[in-house]
């Protein structure tokens, strides 16, 4: 049996590359394997374990493998039993931080003044249970639960107990009540027999310095995901190798990947490693074996910007591919169409090499995906969202929903008690439950009621009270007056948000998260600035069975990404369908969004669709997968980087989404993005600028026979048959501007080089899709304008032209608005000779967008 084992082994060793063969056979004590994304980590580092146990005799009951997820556990344990077998890798430790160190202080408790019996407190027991009584009305008034809690746990991160930080903020007033707060935290904590997350971190320091012989028995000890390791999770490293002449270490990452500094991941701990422990030895596995060697090229481009950088490379013997993508379009909602609409077109050319469950769309926050959801809706493209609720489902978005549902209908009374303490007013449950009876035995609803509250002289409520319902129906009786005055949704929600403070209450209630909650917001009133009909499709193309596949699908169940996905939600959202009742049309602009809002926050669950689903998610919560074909939407400044974050870690989240595709990149870049209901200029991600212009196209891929045998190549799928009619390679016009148009539910509009007055127009600023989309107008005269102008540089003072739905009209400047693309031109005696000459001109038109800089 153990010969077989070492065959085995041997065999598996044989698969590796030499890089990978170092890492595992190292007798150095401490070793450092900087792993590449795509570079096999997983396997080396399950490899290692074998080799510890069936090469070196280790037992497994003296190996401890840390993992970041519990995903990663489960992965790495199915490995081993192939190599070790089941017994063998049942004795081995292997789990995150947090899973050891409540193991080993399950044993040792009373070391550290705990009870073997206590129990986790999770986010939610901690602040039902250990904050009632410990944080004052007083205090609730300035910062809530979620922002204190998010102090105290950046504090224990870095290994600051509550003693430490009463003294290192003494003189400060309000990190003093935070203090005080953390104490009593902390005495709660024990009374309940409770142990939140970060304290087990703290309480296993503290075991392992009071009693270091308790990993006597360990001699090998491998951490994943090293790069997303925080303070406190470096001194219990330190203090696990504190008898490093008996014990091996090794550790796995990439510091290039380190994307977690809003959890107090330290980048810095492989270099702090190194000095602090001499005999250090690092290997670098560079060689990729997902991506291709474009991609690659692309995103080393991007992460080389990064000044504080160790140099290291990455190289692939995948095939050299294609160039990404780097799509200009015209704004959010031109974005959303354009990739759903190219969605459809890999799934049809790639000739079923790629279904839809092999498409992510990645985005640097999560508001961006209402657009995507909706474009899919009408697309009828199945997707799942990863890491985070739907939209219409998140805390933010429903207060200000409820909000506006109370004020239209004040009877509303789940609204009113959702929105009562939004922000926090100190209602309490005796004063709600007061009004509700008061309101109960009147005739009129809930806000008259209010009203006669306020100004009666015995009411029966405290001045205090009134103060506060006083303010409280002032902001409903404004915005009532807004809606009787036919005012736009959009600015009834703006006069809501700020009337109650709302962004100062998420800032002070929700510390480490609340601009991205705050950009929710914010996608919300643009989305009552449009209200997009759901029910526009293209029926042709979307009843065109050719494009269905037929491959057996499956989609992903499971995806644990511990402390940044708590689940994965597998919906698909079934196109609503809005029928005239009657001929009755509402004409009810708030009627008709709150509806709209309800309709799209209770979506049925889908059925499993053909080839799967298409995956939206985070860039952060991508980190770990990889999908042959990736979008990354609005790479734009202010996005990504984010305009408050860090430059550094902001390239290297770009870096980590680009790194997800094995073969297809798009980076989309709307010239123009909302921002709470106003059109602002934007600029395409500083990250990508200066990229070599061999490793991007602006415009989509062109797809024939080679593009599809290098895809099978790079990807591990069977070549497809040729198949001729699927190209776009030197198609004619006509067929060009149809495949790109085909499938749009909104207008596009003409993308020309010459203004009205024959002066040139740089690209970068014209509207639709790609460089190459697009018809001429007419009515602007411009087959004369192609024929006769050269390439010539644009004048300093011309204007570009471009057609813009909503503008804001203190800040872009004026432009024309461009007639609608013209597909069916008019069947007359000339119609030969006129589309001969447009053909000439246009194709002219296109070599020369195709060799210059979209940009």
């Amino acid at each position: 049996m153990q010969t077989q084992e070492k065959q085995r082994l041997h065999e598996f060793i044989a698969t590796l590359n030499e890089q990978q063969k170092k890492s595992v056979l190292s007798e150095s004590k401490i070793l450092q394997i900087l792993a590449g994304p795509g570079s096999g980590k997983t396997r080396v580092l399950t490899c290692r374990v074998a080799y510890l146990v069936i090469e070196k005799g280790i037992s497994p009951k003296n190996i401890v493998v840390v993992t970041f997820t519990n995903k990663a556990a489960n992965e790495m344990r199915e490995r081993l039993v192939k190599l070790i077998g089941e017994m063998r890798t049942k004795q081995l430790l292997i789990g995150t931080f947090h899973k050891i160190c409540c193991r080993l202080l399950r044993r040792h408790a009373q070391v550290v003044n705990l009870q073997p019996d206590f129990t986790i407190a999770d986010n939610n027991t901690r602040k039902d249970k250990s904050m009632d009584g410990v944080i004052s009305d007083f205090t609730r008034r300035d910062m809530k639960a979620g922002a204190i809690f998010g102090l105290i746990s950046k504090a224990k991160s870095e290994g600051i107990s509550a003693k430490d930080y009463a003294k290192m903020n003494a003189t400060n007033f309000k990190r003093r009540d935070i203090s005080i707060l953390y104490l009593e935290y902390e005495a709660q904590l024990r009374k309940l027999n409770l142990v939140d997350f970060d304290n087990l971190l703290m309480k296993c320091c503290e075991l392992l310095k009071k009693k270091p012989n308790v990993l006597d028995t360990v001699k090998c000890i491998l951490i994943d995901e090293y790069q997303d390791t925080n303070i406190i999770q470096y001194d219990l490293i330190k203090l696990m190798m504190q008898q490093v002449n008996e014990k091996s270490v090794t550790i796995v990452g990439d510091p290039d990947q380190s994307i977690f500094g809003w959890r107090s991941a330290e980048p810095k701990n492989f270099g702090k490693m190194a000095e602090e422990f001499k005999g250090t030895e690092a290997i670098n596995m560079e060689q990729n074996y997902r991506s291709t060697t474009t991609i690659l090229d692309a995103a080393l481009h991007v992460i080389k910007q990064d000044p504080d950088r160790v140099e290291k490379s990455l190289f692939t013997d995948n095939p050299r591919g294609i160039p990404i993508s780097i799509i200009s379009v015209q704004d959010h909602l031109k974005q959303a169409e354009f990739v759903a609409s190219e969605i459809r077109k890999v799934v049809t050319y790639s000739k079923g090499l790629i279904q839809y469950k092999d498409i992510a769309i990645l985005m640097r926050m999560n508001y961006i995906s209402n657009d995507l959801e909706t474009a899919f809706r009408n697309h009828k493209i199945p997707y799942v969202v990863i890491g985070g609720d739907r939209f219409f489902n998140r805390m933010e978005v429903k207060d200000i929903i409820s909000y506006l549902d109370f004020i239209y209908n004040p009877s509303n009374v789940l609204s009113f008690q959702r929105i009562i303490n939004v922000p926090k007013r100190g209602i309490g449950a005796v004063t709600l439950k007061k009004i509700l009876e008061m309101n109960e035995s009147q005739p009129t609803h809930l806000l008259e009621t209010l009203r006669s509250i306020v100004n009666s002289k015995s009411s029966g409520f405290g001045p205090s009270i009134i103060s506060k319902l006083k303010t409280f129906v002032n902001v409903c009786e404004e915005a009532r007056s807004m809606i009787e005055d036919k005012q736009e949704v959009a600015d009834i929600l703006r006069h809501i948000v700020d009337s109650i403070h709302y962004q100062d209450y998420l800032k002070n209630n929700f510390f480490t998260d609340h601009e991205a909650r705050w950009a929710n917001v914010g996608e919300l009133l643009n989305i009552a600035r449009e209200r997009p009909e759901l029910t526009e499709t293209n029926d042709d193309f979307l009843n065109n069975d050719d494009l269905l596949l037929s491959e057996e699908s499956d989609h992903i169940d499971d995806v644990d990404m511990t402390l940044t996905i708590e689940e994965v939600e597998q919906e698909h959202v079934e196109p609503i369908e809005v029928f005239a009742d009657e001929g009755v049309v509402s004409t009810d602009p708030v009627a008709d969004f709150l509806e709209f809002c309800s309709l799209c926050s209770n979506q049925k669950e889908q059925e499993e669709a053909e080839g799967g689903k298409v995956t939206i998610a985070t860039i952060h919560a991508s980190k770990g997968l990889e999908w042959p074909c990736v979008f990354i939407v609005t790479c734009v400044d202010g996005v990504i980087p984010h305009t408050k974050a860090d430059a550094n870690e902001e390239g290297r989240l770009l870096y980590v989404g680009m790194t997800r595709s094995k073969f297809l990149l798009y980076c989309v870049t709307p010239r123009f993005r909302q921002n709470f209901g106003d059109f602002e200029a934007s600029v395409r991600s500083r990250f990508l600028d200066n990229m070599d212009k061999s490793l991007y196209v602006t415009k989509t891929p062109e797809w024939d026979n080679d593009v599809r045998t290098m895809l099978a190549t790079t990807i591990g799928r069977p070549i497809p048959p040729p198949d001729s009619s699927l190209s776009t390679k030197n198609k004619g016009l006509k067929a060009k501007q149809e495949e790109n148009n085909h499938s749009y539910s909104q207008p596009v509009y003409s993308d020309i080089r010459f203004g009205i007055n024959g002066n040139k127009v740089d690209l970068s600023s014209l509207g639709g899709f790609s460089s190459a989309m697009t018809l001429v107008d007419s009515q602007l005269s411009s087959t004369q304008n192609f024929n006769s102008k050269k390439k010539t540089a644009a004048p300093a003072n011309s204007q570009p032209i471009m057609s813009l739905f909503h503008m804001n009209k203190t800040t872009a400047p004026k432009r024309e608005r461009l007639s609608p693309m013209i597909k069916d031109p008019p069947n007359n005696q000339k119609k030969a000779k006129k589309e001969e000459n447009e053909d000439d001109a246009l194709l002219a038109c296109l070599k020369e967008e195709e060799e210059g800089d979209f940009f």
